[in-house]
């Protein structure tokens, strides 16, 4: 454990679910700093007061961010910057799965912005800040964007992630746009907007691995399935109650596993235990599974590098 000690984190979404888990093993394991990135003050302070009578340690720091909302992300951003710690995990594990269309104030998509657009935007500024030297960065993922679990779920992928953009737009660049933004393309699916935002997470993280060269790693990982979080807070009501049933049922049939258990991912992966895991790459459970053994997964759609730098630039577009 003293060998964490002087080691700092940050994770986001740390409120609940995984998130809290995640940032009460980092202290556990005898971090030094871990920063509970959360919505609001009071989510912050109450996660902290939580996380402190759990772990029997004080390492916890707060920042108030919606990683949804470019503002609040840049003003996120720029006050990490401001008080110079370098941190050596971010464990961007903020999102949810939607049931409706919905908008940020900057016309983005709301599963796309809350998985991607703040999570990028902190990312970057510490990068440009020097605060990210020979860190690790993930970003969460899912089975879902494999595009291999059962059609019963409704989370297959678009078209337009898969090669052929004519679901979305005329040109690849067009249709994800399109898609982040939800202007035009199919009637609006918030299961298959899920699955397909976190391929866009999988192009991520293999896309900032070429644009930063260098010590910093980055890694999508999935947590696998996790019945026990808040993540479905914001989908449907059918989607809602699969996920009951699932819960009761789940772990007897590899559909379900304890929330320490998927947190643990995070910190397997960002800590090389049981690796080496290769920085620029997707981790989740191996093909057609959600629970089990983490293994890197290269379908065609998630490892094309061009889809992935394409992505890479629409989201700098988005973001400006």
């Amino acid at each position: 454990m003293s060998g964490y000690g002087k080691k700092s984190a940050l994770v986001t979404g740390a409120n609940s679910g995984l998130g809290f888990e995640a940032a009460a093993q980092l202290a556990e394991l005898g971090f030094g700093s871990v920063v509970l990135a959360c919505r609001t003050q009071d989510k912050a302070d109450g996660a902290a007061t939580d996380l402190r009578e759990r772990t029997g340690v004080d390492v916890f720091d707060t920042l108030v961010v919606d990683v949804g909302v470019i503002e609040s992300s840049r003003a996120a951003a720029s006050e990490l910057v401001s008080r110079g710690r370098p941190f050596d995990v971010l464990l961007l594990n903020a999102g949810l799965v939607p049931s409706r269309l919905e908008r940020t104030v900057d016309g983005i998509e709301m599963c796309f912005a809350a998985s991607l657009v703040g999570h990028h935007i902190i990312t970057t500024e510490l990068l440009e800040a020097g605060l990210l030297d020979d860190a690790s960065v993930l970003l969460v993922g899912s089975e879902a964007a494999n595009n291999d679990l059962p059609k019963l779920m409704g989370m297959s992928v678009y078209d337009f992630a898969l090669g052929d953009p004519s679901d979305f737009g005329t040109t690849e660049a067009e249709a994800m746009e399109n898609f982040a933004t939800a202007s035009g393309g199919p009637k609006y699916n918030g299961q298959r907007q899920y699955s397909t935002t976190k391929v866009f997470s999988a192009w991520w993280s293999a896309a900032m691995d070429r644009r930063h060269e260098g010590t910093t790693r980055f890694f999508t990982v999935s947590p696998g399935a996790n019945m026990g979080t808040a993540a479905d807070r914001n989908a449907s009501g059918a989607f809602k109650a699969m996920i009951a049933v699932m819960g009761k049922v789940g772990r007897y049939v590899g559909m379900d596993q304890p929330v320490p258990v998927g947190a643990g991912r995070y910190l397997d992966v960002t800590l090389g235990r049981g690796g080496p895991y290769r920085s620029g790459r997707t981790y989740t459970s191996r093909p057609k599974k959600m629970t089990g053994p983490l293994a890197e997964r290269t379908p065609d759609h998630l490892t094309d590098s061009g889809r992935q730098d394409t992505a890479l630039a629409v989201l700098d577009e988005l973001v400006g």
